[in-house]
């Protein structure tokens, strides 16, 4: 426990003190300094940053649900919001860079004023898929008000190989039939009711459609490929 305490610590360290350097030190002070010399503000900005933990950390204990349940309301305030603009950048490619903007300062002000003021008598979870919700539309509607002039096309600059591997989408219904799977087995439907032949039942059921999803998935990837070489 207290070496993934120190791992996740010092990843979330290096990874402040990188943004630091690269988006707000390098471009407003640092455009004539050598790199060692930004390296340099970097460990200072990281030195601050874990003192400040350090003296803050205590503060921790008077958290009402506990450490782990405080970490994942605070992760809420950007990881929501990101996956949100994520979400919408892969789904969409009219919807310009401002629209981003907007709903994430939406998104950002609007949870803490939830967490940190009206305290309403709603799971943090429900408060940020709301929100979520509310994203979106925003970024949708102001796609749609004043789209991109062009789409977006992302390029490939063949850096990396980025070839999609044949089997995405069955290894990819197998994991959420995996963390499906999980979630009934540990809910109030799974082993709390001690109703074996029942989990065995609803288990058989979520594989049952996951085979018959992969299977789908195969015949239809099959049957691209052979129109694929009859139009070659």
């Amino acid at each position: 426990m207290f070496g993934a305490v120190l791992s996740s610590y010092n990843s979330t360290l290096n990874s402040a003190s990188t943004l630091f350097c690269i988006n707000v030190y390098k471009p407003i002070f640092g455009k004539n300094k050598t790199d060692a010399q930004i390296v340099n503000k970097g460990k200072i900005f990281g030195l601050v940053i874990a003192l400040t933990s350090l003296f803050t950390a205590p503060l921790i204990m008077k958290a009402p649900q506990g450490l782990f349940q405080y970490l994942q309301i605070v992760n809420g305030f950007f990881n929501v919001p990101i996956f949100t603009i994520i979400f919408i950048g892969y789904t969409t490619k009219y919807v310009p860079a401002i629209a981003a903007k907007i709903s994430l300062a939406f998104f950002v002000s609007s949870y803490a004023i939830l967490q940190l003021v009206i305290k309403p008598d709603l799971h943090f979870l429900h408060q940020s898929a709301i929100l979520f919700v509310i994203s979106c539309a925003i970024m949708l509607v102001i796609g749609k008000l004043k789209p991109r002039k062009t789409p977006y096309v992302l390029v490939n600059k063949n850096v990396v190989e980025v070839t999609p591997w044949e089997h995405q989408y069955e290894a990819g219904t197998i994991i959420v039939a995996v963390m499906l799977s999980f979630y009934v087995i540990f809910s109030k439907y799974g082993l709390v009711t001690l109703n074996f032949v029942g989990l065995q039942k609803k288990l058989g059921i979520l594989w049952t459609v996951t085979a018959l999803l992969v299977i789908t998935i195969r015949k239809y990837r099959q049957k691209s490929k052979v129109e694929k070489a009859i139009e070659a």
